[in-house]
């Protein structure tokens, strides 16, 4: 019964001239060339999408490149208007630079420095901030925000700036934070620690005009008057055409009856700022002792 099964598949398969053994054959041989087929398609397809996705990662690398080169330009150009002193035109182009570059830490600190300078001090604190979260070694950023805590008179919180800004060995201008940590104590009355560090500071830079200056009025808080002469005398040497030093000296001069050394002074400062706020004090002083 099973012989007349096969036969009658066999003579089914031979009715239509196509022996089964070779019916099988060829059904075999299509299913393996449409999976080559398959195979090729699918492997044509993932080299494509491969292509497709390393094309626009080059292409988002480079737009990345571009956007980073537009943003260091827009940087720049803020960077030289503030310094040509125009502080709203240059925290404009800060601003569009920092569109562009977001996590630059760099522009987040000069946009922290321009709206210091505007009195913008809530906005300057959450640049600095910034900065400092995208750049934690970031003394520059550091010493920046001490400077607005000593604006804002917290001077605790400047002094722990500064200290940190020093405690970095690479920081490349201690004597910066170390002048303005000698201006914290100097409002915290702590003159001792203030002429430390500005001695600190000028041992770090020796030329340093303005920290002389700071370190004459904490010697004159202490009665120390010679020592603030001399350190009056020495900003003077290194900036002779700022007038606050040539002010104040000639101020300490007076107290002192030197008088002839107080006039001096005061012509200087009034040669140096004939309509500014020290040359018109100059002139008042001047006037009494002739």
């Amino acid at each position: 019964m099973v012989n007349d099964i096969v036969e009658a598949s066999l003579g089914g398969s031979q009715q239509h001239g196509y022996p089964m053994r070779l019916l099988c054959s060829r059904s075999t041989f299509l299913s393996s060339r449409s999976n080559r087929l398959l195979n090729i398609y699918l492997l044509r397809s993932f080299t494509i999408i491969t292509i497709f996705l390393f094309v626009l990662l080059i292409g988002c690398a480079e737009n990345k490149t571009l956007l980073i080169k537009k943003s260091q330009a827009l940087e720049d150009l803020g960077n030289s208007l503030i310094q040509q002193g125009d502080l709203r035109g240059g925290l404009e182009k800060l601003l569009e630079a920092n569109k562009l570059d977001p996590e630059n830490a760099n522009i987040h600190n000069e946009l922290g420095l321009a709206y210091r300078d505007l009195g913008a001090y809530q906005k300057s604190l959450v640049h600095f901030k910034k900065a400092l979260a995208l750049k934690s070694k970031f003394s520059e950023a550091q010493n920046n925000l001490g400077t607005l805590y000593l604006l804002l008179k917290e001077w605790n919180l400047a002094l722990d700036c500064f200290k940190k800004a020093v405690g970095d060995i690479l920081y490349k201008t201690p004597h910066f934070a170390y002048n303005n940590m000698g201006l914290a104590y100097y409002n915290k009355r702590d003159y001792q620690k203030a002429i430390e560090s500005y001695q600190k500071a000028l041992r770090s830079f020796p030329s340093y005009s303005l920290c002389y200056e700071n370190l004459a009025r904490s010697y004159e808080a202490t009665n120390q008057w010679g020592s603030a002469i001399e350190a009056y005398k020495k900003s003077i040497y290194y900036a002779p055409n700022y007038p606050t030093p040539h002010f104040n000296l000639a101020r300490l001069y007076l107290r002192f009856n030197r008088n002839d050394e107080a006039a001096k002074e005061l012509k200087l400062t009034i040669e140096i700022d004939p309509e500014g706020f020290y040359g018109n004090e100059a002139k008042q002083l001047l006037k009494g002792i002739q």
